[in-house]
């Protein structure tokens, strides 16, 4: 995270305080910490471009990998299968799940459509 103030990459986290904090967290802002200028502001922890694409619910990796429904394991499955969801594999938490979200194209360029003559 870059800090607004220093425009240092050393931010981190930081803990919820107040009843501000916990109701900012619930609209996507979270608090965050300036280890060089030890400033406190709030920032998303992604893009929203971001938040329209299959992410990991452990760990926020969204490099995924599509695997077979059948694969996937739990309570709710079921649904994803009846529903024909698309089934996912985080490689680092190796959490297999559902998703309704397509996953993002990681290092995919837009190709542009050009007319031959």
């Amino acid at each position: 995270m870059i800090c607004p103030i220093c425009k240092d990459t050393g931010a981190r986290r930081s803990r919820r305080r107040n009843i501000t904090d916990y109701i900012l967290s619930v609209m996507g802002l979270y608090p965050w910490r300036c280890q060089t200028c030890h400033s406190r502001f709030y920032a998303r922890m992604m893009s929203l471009s971001n938040l329209l694409h299959a992410r990991c619910p452990i760990c926020g990796n969204m490099e995924l990998k599509r695997i077979d429904p059948k694969l996937v394991s739990g309570p709710l499955v079921f649904l994803g299968r009846v529903f024909r969801l698309p089934a996912y594999r985080c490689e680092p938490c190796r959490h297999k799940y559902f998703s309704f979200l397509p996953q993002r194209q990681m290092g995919e360029e837009k190709v542009s459509l050009s007319s031959a003559d």
